[in-house]
């Protein structure tokens, strides 16, 4: 059953300037719950201003981005926001994490608007972080860390609040190969258990792995193919 459903997506940056940018034209696309769907294409074909619609960060210039049976493309700010915390855990290509406090507080950082209390918040993050191997770190500020453990922290973050969609972008650029492969191998994982996967990259070694399931080609802002495996 599809989860996500993209209809005649459209995104124009800049509109009437001179400088107007169409990223998108006419995209349509679904993507299944539980599956993992990949987002490939060279810098600017549209991949991450997909992906920034589909985990409602943005929104279209025209079109429908149906999020569990709901379009949520015209929804006021507030319930964007709510829509994008209850349903989505990000993953970013800088990791975007503050690096002069600790692993535990970049992790409980979403956790704040929902006003429950230190301790419950903290019942919360220890599980995950135990669950990612890096709970022994967690009072450590995140700039002592090494680079896959970044990532984790990144992740533990993403999985706070137990969303049912895992959105990342270009989540293995700076990454070797050793740490990318168990990247995926937490994300394989995840998959198994329940999540949804969209991930936007041009890394072949992200998009060829087995754990994929629909592998989305872009160029100029369209889709070029859709390959299932």
């Amino acid at each position: 059953m599809a989860y996500i459903e993209i209809e005649g997506l459209s995104k124009v940056y800049n509109v009437g300037r001179a400088d107007e940018l169409t990223a998108l034209a006419d995209v349509s696309l679904s993507i299944d719950s539980g599956e993992v769907a990949v987002l490939t294409g060279s810098s600017g074909s549209g991949k991450t201003s997909l992906l920034s619609l589909i985990g409602c960060m943005a929104r279209p210039t025209q079109g429908k981005v149906i999020i569990a049976g709901k379009d949520v493309a015209k929804l006021p700010e507030r319930f964007l926001t709510a829509v994008r915390r209850k349903r989505f855990g990000f993953i970013f290509q800088q990791f975007n994490l503050i690096r002069d406090v600790s692993v535990l507080e970049n992790v409980l950082l979403p956790l704040y608007p929902l006003d429950l209390g230190m301790s419950a918040m903290k019942d919360k993050a220890m599980p995950i972080l135990e669950k990612l191997k890096i709970s022994h770190k967690k009072n450590l500020k995140v700039k002592n860390l090494s680079g896959g453990e970044q990532q984790r922290v990144a992740i533990a973050r993403a999985l706070i609040n137990e969303p049912e969609v895992i959105i990342a972008d270009e989540p293995t650029a700076h990454l070797d190969r050793r740490l990318a492969q168990e990247f995926l191998d937490i994300l394989e994982v995840l998959n198994h258990e329940g999540k949804t996967i969209v991930i936007a990259t041009h890394d072949p070694f992200v998009y060829d792995n087995r754990l994929v399931g629909k592998t989305v080609s872009m160029r100029d802002g369209r889709i070029e193919g859709v390959t299932i495996h």
